[in-house]
């Protein structure tokens, strides 16, 4: 009896079915009753059925003893990734059935005759021989995997590397010109349009990691996001080709630039910024955190969803709650926000800011004299500039009152971005991060400098130099 010829699954239809699990079921790889679900195994299990000719397999093999017996989903997994197929296959039925990939059914068993429960693949999720046009799947981590492919950019997150890269078709992202579809990571909510034959960030999940601001609004081609997501471009051991410049898109760095030594740090650590014939010095301030920082904020917020639903802000979304989540319009937002990422399904993310699902701290500013002037806030991360802040209050007030504190309601689509992303910043990176002030009165002359040191310096881009 010749052996089964399992055809490979091919990468789309893989990388498709790992976000489907991840959307529907729990996020891979997860642990479940002692059996590690992984994409390898899934995949697998997928190739085994899709080689019957009716795409149907009895879920274990039967244990009388005619010499051919026919083989269960049990021992074929057994056979491929010698694991103990007993313990592992109701674990992957349950989990193909619940992401609506199989289904489950009963057998005749051609040797007993005896009805035997069994599992099927469902039609949308099988292939044959000609629908494979490259090489088998390329799980994360095989030495066949091949860097170049548009596909293996797609298999993981070059953003957190953790979430599979989905298209998303129908829909248009805010502010955003026309296109045809966009790409969003499943995991961190990142997402990528099309520019020609490469791909841009236009949106950054996670500020916990500053240097991942240098790549907003960059276009790359498909490959170079690969190799950020395996770690071996920039952030990662290797090296980064540098940004294309998108035509007709004037960037910060195309402007005029303080010339090299513009912006330098002094020994006693603070900042010197030449303002015309002046010379301006930013001070460094002392900030008081207390308390851990927290994550998930989202989770209290107490309006119900039904209330939520009739802010402007969220009125775009109510059509979709209608379609599948009507059931829980009663519901506290916080909770149902929480649910739906506890099931891993990014709808979630539509509620929240940019800046919604960090961490947050909570720090205040140590008593000064200078508390109660006005003027220029610099934040300053790894001796980068990150955010130039110009408000009409005291330091003290937009220090402990705007950026010190992040309340769960802070955290949604309607409020304020900038106060999640700077509490975020300074509070996950206490020690490379902080805040320099400079007073001014003058309304005039505090906009005057603000435009000035917006127009110089790329936030999060630029280092500063070490002073003598």
């Amino acid at each position: 009896m010749s052996d089964t010829q399992f055809f490979p699954i091919p990468p789309e239809m893989f990388a498709l079915a790992c976000e489907t699990v991840s959307r529907r079921v729990s996020r891979l790889p997860f642990l479940r009753s002692g059996v590690m679900v992984t994409g390898e195994l899934l995949g697998v299990a997928m190739e085994c059925l899709n080689a019957e000719f009716k795409k149907t397999l009895i879920v274990r093999t039967p244990s009388h003893t005619s010499d051919n017996p026919q083989d269960g989903l049990d021992r074929c997994i057994e056979k491929r990734l010698q694991i103990p197929g007993k313990t592992a296959v109701p674990v992957v039925v349950d989990v193909l059935c619940n992401a609506g990939i199989a289904e489950t059914t009963e057998i005749m068993d051609r040797v007993s005759h005896q009805t035997r429960n069994g599992i099927r693949l469902l039609p949308p999720w099988t292939w044959h021989t000609a629908s494979i046009l490259t090489p088998a799947v390329r799980f994360q981590g095989s030495v066949h995997d091949d860097a170049t492919s548009p596909l293996s950019w797609m298999s993981i997150c070059p953003i957190c590397r953790t979430g599979i890269l989905n298209r998303v078709v129908g829909k248009q992202l805010f502010g955003i010109p026309h296109t045809e579809f966009y790409i969003e990571c499943t995991h961190c909510g990142a997402k990528f349009i099309p520019v020609g034959a490469q791909f841009r960030l236009v949106s950054i999940a996670t500020v916990r990691d500053p240097l991942w601001r240098k790549y907003l609004d960059q276009t790359f081609p498909a490959e170079t996001w690969a190799a950020l997501a395996r770690g071996t471009g920039a952030g990662g051991q290797g090296l980064m080709p540098p940004p294309e410049k998108t035509p007709g898109k004037t960037s910060f760095s195309q402007i005029q630039k303080f010339p090299s030594d513009g912006l330098t740090q002094m020994k006693d650590g603070s900042l010197i910024v030449p303002y015309k014939e002046k010379t301006l010095f930013f001070k460094a301030v002392k900030l008081n955190f207390s308390g851990p920082v927290r994550e998930d904020l989202f989770v209290r917020v107490k309006t119900p969803l039904e209330e939520l639903l009739k802010n402007p802000a969220f009125c775009h979304l109510l059509p979709q709650v209608n379609a599948k989540y009507s059931r829980y319009l009663p519901m506290q937002s916080g909770l149902f926000l929480h649910q739906l990422k506890e099931r891993h399904d990014p709808f979630y993310r539509e509620f929240l800011n940019i800046y919604g699902d960090e961490k947050y701290g909570t720090f205040r500013l140590e008593e000064s004299n200078e508390g109660s002037k006005k003027g220029i806030l610099l934040i300053i991360v790894k001796k980068a500039m990150y955010h130039v802040v110009n408000y009409p209050d005291t330091f003290r007030g937009i220090i402990n009152d705007q950026f010190g504190r992040v309340s769960s309601d802070d955290c949604l689509l309607s409020r304020d971005s900038t106060r999640c992303r700077i509490n975020a910043v300074l509070c996950n990176n206490r020690n490379d991060a902080g805040i320099y002030i400079h007073p001014v009165e003058n309304e005039d002359e505090r906009t005057d400098i603000t435009e000035l040191l917006k127009r110089a310096f790329t936030p999060g881009t630029r280092t500063l130099p070490d002073g003598n």
